[in-house]
C-alpha cells in the first residue's frame, strides 16, 4: 500500500510539473489515483516555487513584475498544462456544437478564439487580482492558490463520469480508481497545508472553491455528461480565480487582518 502510495505521488509530480523524477515508474491507473491525493502538496510545490521567485526579485522595487514573474514561473513548472485544458474547454464549450463534436473539438490540439479569449481573460484577471492584494496576503495567496486548487482533482475525478467512451486513457483510469477515499485524503491535505498560510480564512476559502469546483463539474456533466482531462485542468485554474476573487470579496466584506495574517 504504501508503495502505491509513494509510486502515485511520483506519477502525478511527472504529470502535473516539469519537475524532473529521477526514477523510472510504469504507469498504473491504480497508482495514480492514489497519488492524486497528494496534489495539494505538488500544489504547495508550485506555490513556494513562485512566491520564491516574487521574493528573489522584491528587492528590484517592481511589484506588479515581481508578481508577473512570480506567475510566468508558476506557468513553467507545470509546463502550461492546465492552461492548455481551459482553452481546450472553453473551445469546445463554447462551440455550442452537440456532445460528440464538442467532445472532438476539445480534443483538437489547434487552439479557437474561445480558448485564446478565456486564457487571456483568466491570466488578466489572476495578475490584478493578485496586484490588488496587500503585501502581507500576497505570498500566503501565491502559496495557497494552488494547494487549493490542485485539491479539486480528487473532487472532479471522484464525483464525474469520464465523458469520452473510450476508457484507456489516463484521466479515465484517474476517475475510474477515485473515489470518496481521495476526496477524503486531499481535502484534508489542503485544509492542513492552507491553515499553516491563511490561518482561519482556510475554512471559508476551502469550501468556496469546493463549492466552484463542484458547480463547474455539474455544468460540464449537463452539457457534455461528463469530464476530461481537460476540463479537470479548467477547474483547476477557474479555482484559482475563484479562489483570488473571494479572498479580495472577504477582504472588503470583513476585515481581513482580523481572520488572518496576523
Amino acid at each position: 500500500m504504501l508503495k502505491t502510495y509513494l509510486n502515485g505521488f511520483l506519477l502525478n509530480l511527472r504529470f502535473l510539473t516539469r519537475i524532473p523524477v529521477p526514477v523510472e515508474i510504469e504507469h498504473d491507473d491504480r497508482a495514480f489515483a492514489a497519488g492524486s491525493v497528494f496534489a495539494p502538496i505538488i500544489g504547495l510545490i508550485i506555490g513556494l516555487i513562485a512566491a520564491g521567485v516574487y521574493l528573489v526579485s522584491a528587492p528590484l522595487d517592481r511589484r506588479g513584475l515581481s508578481i508577473l514573474l512570480a506567475m510566468a514561473a508558476g506557468i513553467a513548472v507545470t509546463g502550461g498544462l492546465h492552461l492548455d485544458g481551459l482553452a481546450d474547454t472553453f473551445d469546445g464549450l463554447f462551440s455550442y456544437r452537440d456532445r460528440n463534436r464538442v467532445l472532438a473539438i476539445m480534443k483538437d490540439s489547434r487552439m479557437g478564439t474561445s480558448g485564446a479569449i478565456a486564457l487571456f481573460l483568466v491570466l488578466m484577471l489572476k495578475y490584478l487580482m493578485l496586484v490588488s492584494l496587500s503585501d502581507v496576503q500576497l505570498i500566503p495567496c501565491l502559496v495557497a492558490s494552488p494547494v487549493l486548487s490542485r485539491m479539486t482533482i480528487a473532487w472532479s475525478a471522484g464525483l464525474s463520469p469520464y465523458a469520452r467512451q473510450d476508457t484507456t486513457g489516463i484521466t479515465a483510469g484517474l476517475i475510474r480508481y477515485t473515489g470518496a477515499v481521495e476526496i477524503i485524503i486531499a481535502t484534508t491535505l489542503a485544509l492542513i497545508i492552507s491553515v499553516l498560510f491563511l490561518k482561519l480564512a482556510a475554512v471559508p476559502l476551502i469550501m468556496i472553491v469546493i463549492a466552484s469546483a463542484l458547480l463547474m463539474n455539474l455544468y460540464v456533466k449537463f452539457r457534455i455528461g461528463g469530464i476530461t482531462g481537460d476540463i479537470i485542468g479548467a477547474v483547476i485554474e477557474l479555482s484559482e480565480t475563484a479562489f483570488l476573487l473571494s479572498v479580495l470579496a472577504l477582504d472588503k466584506v470583513y476585515s481581513w487582518q482580523h481572520l488572518t495574517f496576523m
